[in-house]
């Protein structure tokens, strides 16, 4: 292997999975639980990306903003607990892999590539998620929203990833689809593809700057 990067490390929602319709029935049915109406899935797709905390706090505001109705504390962390239970429940009921992503998943790891995925999704559901799509094998590493102290966009996780694996950060190349990705890639120093199709607020990913913008996740290959 002769290329630069040692190491290409992904994020999860957005960039390999299209996880959006479960998030969305997910966060709708813990809405439910205590009397709040449903968002529209293209609505939920502007939350996502900051972990579930803040997926939940913005459906909370935004059905407050519909009905006036503001929750206790207590209420607050019932609807973050029940839908950590209904995602657990639906983690792949309707999601899929994004075109390409398994091939070239695959043909990176037969390059020698090192792959990790790094996600402020809570922990607790990534590894279900890629062993759902047959896709776990394929990583060296796995970090989620509780695997360290900070997420992303700040850019521990791939300071991490240099520690653990002793690498510089000009040999890891990261993929995702947010700001919060390109931001936490370009913080440590790491070359960052941003992916067209994802769940960047409805914002464009060039507008973040990322170095390659790719619309297909098989274009990967062309610059590794």
């Amino acid at each position: 292997m002769t290329s630069q990067f040692k190491l290409i490390g992904f994020d999860l929602d957005g960039t390999l999975v299209n996880s959006l319709p479960d998030l969305a029935l997910s966060v709708n049915s813990a809405l439910n639980e205590v009397d709040l109406p449903p968002a529209p899935e293209e609505l939920v797709l502007t939350w996502i990306g900051n972990g579930a905390g803040v997926l939940i706090g913005r459906a909370l505001e935004w059905a407050a903003a519909q009905t006036g109705k503001t929750l206790s504390a207590v209420e607050i962390e019932q609807v973050k607990t029940r839908f950590n239970f209904y995602y657990g429940e639906n983690l792949c009921n309707l999601s899929r892999l994004y075109p390409n992503v398994k091939e070239t998943l695959t043909a990176l790891k037969a390059r020698g590539f090192i792959l990790a995925v790094v996600t402020n999704k809570p922990t607790q559901h990534v590894l279900p998620v890629l062993k759902a799509f047959g896709i776990d094998h394929l990583f060296s590493e796995t970090l989620g929203g509780q695997s360290l102290p900070q997420i992303k966009p700040h850019p521990a996780p791939l300071y991490y990833l240099c520690g653990k694996f002793g690498l510089y950060p000009k040999q890891i190349l990261f993929v995702g689809d947010s700001r919060n990705d390109i931001i936490a890639a370009t913080s440590a120093g790491c070359p960052v593809v941003g992916l067209t199709y994802g769940y960047n607020y409805n914002i464009p990913i060039a507008e973040a700057h990322p170095d390659w913008v790719f619309d297909d996740f098989a274009q990967i290959l062309q610059i590794v």
